[in-house]
């Protein structure tokens, strides 16, 4: 199924009423916001902001922002704290996704969010480690007196939480720009027809 698949639906429901404004117009407005910090970061980072250009990361479209959507959502929701931006700009060059967009959800994890998202990925991690490999790979003592066995619980649990995150980010990136383009369109339809019908 490709991203034209949401087409449909979407214009349907920009016609039904179904799409609010006071739906969309918000959702829209803190996309942009996110995108001007993105383009902050960049202004202060004029090798980066070179390089991101040279391969294609800056471009615009539907499908890089998807992807930048997706790459942003598993490097945010993943335990790395400080090195994230290098990270993202890294991914970006490789997948040829949008930087701006990856840059502005990857702040999924923020002060705010991090401490919870951490104890998360933690206890996700070890739950399905202790369910599915306790047996087959038993921890040494000394492994799990020290900060293996906690590294090790939260990289599972985050892989666990942002891949699936990454895949939905990707198609509802792809959802919402349908809907932005069928209000469009509705929008300039409108405009033609009320000018058709002036004298």
């Amino acid at each position: 199924m490709g991203a034209h698949a949401f087409e449909q639906p979407c214009v349907a429901a920009v016609h039904g009423g179904a799409l609010h404004d006071r739906v969309a117009e918000p959702m829209i407005h803190h996309i942009r916001r996110l995108r001007r910090r993105a383009q902050g970061w960049l202004s202060t980072h004029p090798r980066a902001r070179h390089w991101l250009r040279v391969t294609g990361c800056l471009r615009r479209g539907p499908e890089a922002a998807a992807r930048g959507v997706a790459m942003g959502l598993f490097i945010g929701l993943t335990p790395t704290v400080g090195i994230q931006t290098l990270l993202l700009v890294g991914v970006c060059m490789v997948s040829r996704a949008n930087f701006l967009a990856a840059f502005a959800v990857s702040w999924v994890a923020n002060p705010f969010t991090i401490g919870p998202l951490y104890w998360l990925f933690h206890k996700l991690g070890e739950r399905v480690f202790d369910a599915l490999f306790s047996g087959l790979w038993p921890l040494s003592p000394e492994f799990v007196a020290g900060l293996g066995d906690e590294i090790m619980y939260m990289a599972i649990g985050s892989v666990l939480v942002a891949v699936p995150a990454a895949i939905v980010g990707y198609w509802v990136t792809h959802g919402v720009r349908a809907v932005i383009n069928a209000r469009r369109r509705v929008r300039q339809e409108r405009i033609r027809v009320k000018r058709a019908q002036q004298p």
